[in-house]
């Protein structure tokens, strides 16, 4: 298996308790070969890695991190993520060119399970899988897509790389990070999403293999209500994902706030974030004190303060309507 992860020193001790919960939970696999793109991680993390993918006799190898902004001529406009993001969109480049298959996992992920079933899965005439991202329409409107198109979240990837390279998408990624000037809604996201998926090139797949934060925080009825998703998850497989998920990730969400690497958080999955830390060689790091921006505490604050089911109806227009509505405003104005 090739596993690709992407990460700055920052944030080297997170991808550090992903790694580790990979590699306890996939001895199953004959060969695993991490390839870590290297956003200035230091030379005491990078000997880290090196620790806990030699105890488990696997190998890792460290690739510089592209150039992208030269490439595509562009200010990359990342927001509140890292440039680091947008890495995964160039594999093909990246990656040894005999390399014609990878899982993609965030740093921000902790693996439950063996991936072999998903290492496996048969593509058919998709180039990447997976996880549907939950999203009203109006974000597959905003990237030019029908409605009943694909919109999937890039936290975990099947890549076939082989059948990247052979459809020059690198090229079509640059083409539209270039016609949006570098600013797209989600980043990465929604470059992958508006190219692939405008081709039906994505296989949605399990819930499980990618169970994001708000998930967590909300039952069933109520995600439909935050999200309005018009095309959406089953409540069997809402259910399967949140009490058994094979891949965590981790994501922010407005509602609980913090994270596992924070004090105090409760994510109800936290222990296995903090079991898979003890085990790595990042377990002395302090856990990150909770440094989110004075109005976005206050956010968290007032939605747990509200009653549920008010907070729901006006978040709800938020993420549905508003928030999609102002980012397609935005892009009218640039092409003006």
């Amino acid at each position: 298996m090739n596993i690709v992860y992407s990460s700055s020193d920052s944030y080297a001790p997170i991808a550090g308790v992903s790694i580790t919960s990979m590699l306890v939970n996939n001895t199953d696999a004959q060969n695993i070969t991490v390839y870590m793109i290297d956003n200035n991680i230091s030379d005491k993390n990078k000997a880290r890695f090196k620790s806990i993918v030699s105890d488990y006799n696997r190998e890792i190898v460290f690739i510089p991190q592209p150039d992208l902004e030269k490439e595509t001529g562009v200010t990359i406009e990342t927001g509140r993520w890292n440039i680091s993001t947008f890495f995964r969109l160039f594999l093909c480049t990246i990656l040894p060119k005999n390399i014609d298959r990878c899982i993609y996992l965030d740093c921000d992920t902790v693996v439950r399970h063996s991936l072999k079933e998903l290492w496996e899965l048969d593509l058919e005439d998709c180039i990447v899988a997976a996880v549907d991202d939950c999203r009203s329409d109006r974000y597959k409107t905003e990237l030019g897509l029908p409605t009943d198109s694909t919109y999937t979240n890039n936290g975990v990837l099947l890549i076939d790389l082989k059948g990247w390279r052979n459809r020059n998408v690198e090229k079509d990624f640059l083409d539209f990070i270039i016609e949006h000037n570098g600013d797209i809604t989600y980043v990465d996201q929604g470059v992958l999403n508006g190219v692939l998926a405008k081709q039906n090139l994505v296989k949605p797949i399990h819930t499980k293999y990618d169970a994001m934060t708000i998930f967590f925080d909300f039952t069933y009825p109520e995600l439909l209500k935050v999200r309005k998703p018009e095309h959406h998850l089953s409540e069997q497989e809402y259910n399967e994902a949140v009490s058994d998920p094979y891949i965590i990730h981790y994501t922010s969400c407005f509602y609980s706030g913090t994270r596992p690497w924070n004090d105090g958080n409760n994510h109800p999955f936290v222990g296995d974030y903090l079991k898979y830390k003890e085990m790595s060689p990042w377990k002395d790091v302090p856990q990150y004190p909770d440094d989110r921006k004075k109005a976005k505490k206050l956010m968290t604050k007032a939605c747990n303060i509200m009653p549920k089911g008010m907070m729901i109806s006006s978040i709800s227009v938020v993420h549905s309507k508003l928030y999609p509505m102002v980012r397609s405003l935005k892009g009218k104005r640039k092409e003006a």
